[in-house]
């Protein structure tokens, strides 16, 4: 009798010893679930190129018209690359125009970098100062495209009007403007850098390049 409650004690013992083991398991495969939801690869953004020439290239990109986040990051990423010279989106048609030094690298591979920062973009932590040229570079972009709507307007009413189109007042003071316009943003992007360099100079730190960071890299402290 002695020996069959033993029996019994063991085996409860057992079963007890099997659910706590059961239950520690648990989280541990809860836990790696999460960690495997959390570094699952970003979506593959589809692209096709418009036109080509060297030292210009035009990408027709649809998440441009759909995400203003990613079109801000892409512009910002290829904007940090000292190769490129300007750079031009164009949300709601999806496109985004880039222009580049000829002869650093070859056109085929500036072509590969930048289809490889198109599909890296949304995982790229950009510099504030970055940010900063690129909001003044917007602003001056979105003055221009209005200039150039206005020009267009302009020259379509001159067509119903005048049956041809016609170089009138309002035609030279949209072409001027944009040209003063289009002056000032270059000497605005070239100035806004060396004021940066100066002002983190002063403050006793080693001027750098900018430099793009990778989400998934950690921050030295």
């Amino acid at each position: 009798m002695e020996l069959k409650n033993s029996t019994m004690t063991s085996i409860k013992r057992s079963n007890s010893d099997k659910a706590a083991s059961l239950n520690l398991r648990l989280p541990p495969k809860k836990a790696a679930k999460n960690v495997a939801n959390k570094t699952a690869p970003s979506q593959k953004i589809f692209y096709s190129i418009v036109h080509t020439i060297p030292g210009r290239i035009r990408f027709r990109i649809p998440l441009l018209a759909r995400d203003t986040e990613y079109a801000n990051q892409l512009k910002l990423a290829i904007e940090s690359d000292t190769r490129v010279t300007n750079v031009r989106a164009n949300p709601k048609a999806a496109s985004i125009v880039i222009n580049y030094k000829v002869g650093v690298i070859s056109d085929n591979q500036m072509r590969e970098h930048l289809v490889n920062l198109i599909q890296t973009a949304q995982d790229v932590v950009v510099p504030k100062e970055v940010m900063a040229k690129s909001i003044v570079g917007t602003i001056f972009d979105a003055l221009i495209n209005l200039i150039d709507s206005t020009r267009k307007l302009n020259q379509a009413r001159n067509v119903i009007v005048y049956r041809r189109v016609r170089t009138d007042v309002w035609e030279r003071i949209l072409s001027t403007s944009r040209s003063v316009i289009k002056r000032l943003k270059s000497a605005t992007m070239f100035i806004l850098p060396n004021k940066r360099w100066r002002l983190r100079g002063n403050g006793g730190m080693n001027s750098q390049p900018l430099k793009l960071k990778s989400a998934s890299e950690p921050e030295l402290v």
